[in-house]
Parts: structure tokens; sequence; C-alpha cells
């Protein structure tokens, strides 16, 4: 398994320190299967009794033959799963609590979370997410069009910030280890106290872990997050998380997008208004154009 802690070209020692550089809102892979795809063109070929080879692609890189390639997209499509579950990718994430709790949505997924326990705040690891409409850039905008508006975003910010602020400085207060013998004194357990205020936290506050997953449940979990009508920093993890498997599976995941694109089609009653879809309302227009071709 090819393990890396790396982003935007900086090699970090582990994943502590990756996590810890890493912005808010950032998903990183930094564990997989190499040759992953030739396990699950083989895995599909015992199925169907239909050898595949496999080819070198540069020095060191193999991938399945196109027999193999086809065959393992068919089977990703017509959701045979075990097929793609064969594969393996791991991820180290910096995002809002928010944003974490919907990867337990996920049908199959390991994690480990960093934990507030034993974390202190003033290491400088736990920040807060600002919404994109309460960024200074919107609000210049904003006032610029309207001086009202503007003042509006502007007093929501402050307070926005200012209920995080008081809240990490709270929990920093409370969990200081030098009170701990006022927690002996009161009879209390230092730990146990660390333990409760850390559900005084709000959703928004950052939270750090590694998500490991099968290849099928990456792609269930991604499709169902990038559609339109997901949360926007939801499919920004997942849009993150996308990109960097096409480059490492490019026949499993090369075409993986928005449920509309894909095979099985939008599920949605209500539909998100912002794609053409074709007479049934299942499928883009484009994508269902490329099917009929």
């Amino acid at each position: 398994m090819a393990v890396q802690f790396r982003y935007k070209g900086v090699d970090y020692p582990n994943a502590v320190e990756l996590a810890k550089a890493i912005p808010l809102l950032t998903s990183v892979m930094v564990g997989w299967y190499d040759g992953a795809e030739v396990l699950c063109a083989n895995a599909a070929a015992i199925c169907y009794d239909t050898p595949v080879k496999t080819v070198l692609v540069g020095n060191d890189r193999i991938e399945p033959n196109n027999l193999g390639k086809k065959i393992i997209k068919h089977c990703r499509d017509s959701h045979h799963n075990t097929v793609i579950e064969h594969g393996m990718a791991t991820f180290v994430k910096k995002v809002p609590i928010f944003v974490a709790r919907q990867d337990l949505r996920a049908r199959i997924a390991s994690f480990d979370e960093r934990s507030l326990r034993y974390c202190r705040a003033t290491d400088g690891g736990l920040t807060y997410w600002i919404p994109d409409y309460l960024s200074e850039e919107n609000i210049r905008k904003a006032m610029a069009e309207d001086e009202s508006k503007g003042r509006f975003l502007e007093r929501m910010r402050a307070d926005w910030i200012d209920q995080h602020e008081r809240t990490i400085q709270f929990y920093s207060k409370y969990t200081d280890e030098e009170l701990n013998e006022m927690y002996d004194a009161l009879g209390l357990d230092g730990e146990r106290v660390r333990e409760t205020v850390r559900a005084s936290l709000p959703l928004g506050i950052n939270t750090m872990y590694m998500d490991s997953r099968n290849l099928w449940s990456w792609i269930h979990h991604s499709e169902k997050r990038l559609c339109l009508r997901a949360q926007k920093e939801i499919r920004l993890i997942r849009r993150q998380e996308v990109n960097q498997l096409k480059k490492v599976f490019p026949t499993i995941f090369g075409d993986v997008n928005m449920p509309c694109y894909m095979a099985s089609g939008c599920p949605e009653v209500k539909k998100c208004g912002l794609i053409k879809l074709e007479d049934t309302g299942r499928w883009a227009l484009p994508f269902y154009k490329k099917m009929q071709g």
C-alpha cells in the first residue's frame, strides 16, 4: 500500500503534522492500494471466468488491459459492488464537525479522530469555519452595492467570530491541566471535566481525522454528496476526494460525478433545477445523449 503525507508539494513526517498544516475544509489522500484496479479487474474476471491481463505503464505503474477496464466499469455501473470493494483508499481530513457528521452516512468506513480530551486548544489546532457569505470579500461587495446590507453582514460576521472565540476561551480555561488540583479538591476527575467541556464547542469547530474505505464506499458516498442539493461545504470535500481518486484509480473513478451524470441517474424527487435533464428527469441531457450515441 502506498503511503504519503503530502499537501501542495510539501511532505510532512506524519499525519498529525499534515492535519495541522492543511487549511480547514480540506481532505488529502494519504494511502491507497497500488494496483487496486488490477485487483478489482481480476475479482471480476473470476466471477465471469474471463482472464484479464496486466499492462505496465511507465516504470512501475500497472493497470488492467482494456478488457479488464471494461469489466470493472460494467461492474461499477451495474452495482456489482463486491468487485470494487477489493480496493482501498485513506484520507486525512480537517473539516467542521457538521461536515464530518456526513461521513457517518458511509456504508463501510473506518475512522480515527483527534480527541479533544488529549489535545489542547492552545496549540493552535482548534479553529472554526466561517461561511463564505460572511467573508470579508463578500461583505465589501455587499457594502459597495448597499451599505445597510453590508453593515448587517459585517455585524453578523462579528457576532459569529465573537461567539466562537468566547466558546474556545471557555473551553481552554476549564480544560487547563493546571486546574487538576482544584478538580481533585472538588472531588472531580480532571479528565472527566475535559470530556464534558467538549460539549460546549459549536458544530463549526474543526475536527481532524483519518477515513479509510473500500472504493465502492467512496463511489457510493461521492455520488450522493456531489449532487447539487447537498450542502456546498460537503460537496467541496467530496469533489476534492473524487479528484484525487481519479488520479490514482483512473478507470474506476474517471467519470464518477453527480448522480445525474452516472448510470443510476438522479434519485431525487425534488430536483435541483440547475441541471438540464432529459424527459424522464433522471439523467443530465449531455450524459443522456452520450449514452444514446
